[in-house]
């Protein structure tokens, strides 16, 4: 059965249409592939505004929001700006610019986006209450977007000197302006090192690209958990909580459980199986990840209150994770059943367990 359940997630995603742009998934443990992101893309043609989405979470009162979505070329998306809320986009395929203005509609800060192996910076994130507006400049775009529920349209508040959507002339000249502006590239993000293996940014608008991923990789070597993250959220009550963290092979990531919050993986490079457990340690799912360019899925959403752990194939791992917050620890509860972070050898025959249990799957 196990075996049955580990090879099913090769296949697409369960997800059923809410109209013609939005679907939704079906799935207990969602799970998303490039194949789920080219099937959003054949359906921008039937589209109502040129995009399609893919909701993760299943209700607009969820708390953790992330949605994949294929956006046509020429899709205007109007400058607006979130009352709460942070928000983030990690680009998939495609090319793109996020600019932000000031009150007056002026440009006063501008990410060149690409994908991760595009040598740009591949995610952003746009801090409450700043107005912005993303410039598709490839002939389509795929995304992947978190941000924090419950969905409430009054929380978008669109510039009162952007052109409507409607407005077809006034958007053309806004969209020229914008696309005469020069791409350059970002500079190092300023962050700051916490703790051995704890960086922060020390930016308003935090861009993250493979200058910064090659900080964490090679800080990685260095920590004694065999792990480093980068913590993009400014501080522990910020409500949306996002990571860029990479794990050596070695890494013993206990399994737990989250109460009352789901979180998500979203993998960058390497390949590795995430666990899932009942409350006794009894494998009851598995799911087999890797990077975009993998034929495995490379996002999970990890659902509330399910114990779980990550066991890594690759030599190293680097992955985007995101959660809310604010951060409390009584919120992570370990496995009472999984060995004790300094007990060596059952680790190590933990992790081969689980490693053969996911290999026989794979044969």
């Amino acid at each position: 059965m196990l075996v049955e359940m580990i090879r099913s997630s090769f296949t697409m995603s369960k997800m059923k249409p809410v109209n013609s742009d939005v679907f939704v998934t079906e799935e207990i443990v969602p799970r998303v592939g490039r194949q789920d992101i080219e099937f959003l893309r054949k359906g921008i043609p039937a589209s109502s505004c040129g995009r399609v989405r893919l909701c993760s979470h299943k209700l607009n009162e969820d708390r953790l929001h992330e949605m994949f979505i294929s956006f046509d070329g020429s899709n205007y998306v109007r400058p607006s700006w979130h009352v709460q809320k942070d928000e983030s986009l990690h680009v998939l395929e495609g090319v793109a610019d996020y600019f932000f203005f000031d009150p007056q509609g002026r440009v006063m800060d501008t990410v060149p986006l690409g994908t991760f192996r595009s040598g740009h910076p591949f995610y952003c994130r746009i801090p409450a209450g700043v107005e912005h507006a993303l410039l598709i400049r490839s002939e389509g775009l795929e995304i992947h977007e978190a941000t924090v529920g419950p969905f409430k349209r009054e929380d978008t508040v669109f510039s009162p000197w952007s052109p409507a959507e409607n407005n077809t002339p006034g958007v053309s000249r806004f969209l020229d302006s914008l696309r005469r502006q020069l791409r350059i590239d970002r500079p190092l993000l300023k962050m700051k090192r916490t703790a051995q293996d704890v960086f922060v940014p020390e930016e308003h608008i935090v861009s993250v690209g493979p200058k910064e991923m090659d900080i964490l990789k090679n800080a990685v070597h260095g920590t004694d958990r065999k792990r480093v993250r980068l913590c993009i959220h400014k501080n522990i009550e910020n409500t949306l909580h996002e990571m860029f963290v990479v794990y050596m092979k070695m890494a013993y990531l206990k399994p737990k459980k989250h109460i009352g919050r789901d979180e998500s993986l979203h993998i960058l490079e390497g390949e590795a199986d995430v666990f899932f457990f009942d409350d006794v340690g009894n494998i009851t799912d598995a799911i087999p990840l890797g990077d975009y360019h993998s034929c495995r899925p490379f996002c999970v959403r990890i659902p509330a209150s399910m114990y779980h752990t990550v066991i890594i194939r690759s030599e190293m791992l680097a992955v985007h994770e995101a959660t809310l917050g604010p951060f409390r620890r009584e919120d992570t509860v370990s496995a009472p059943w999984a060995p004790q972070e300094l007990d060596t050898p059952e680790i190590a025959r933990f992790m081969s367990r689980l490693r053969g249990v996911a290999e026989s799957c794979a044969n």
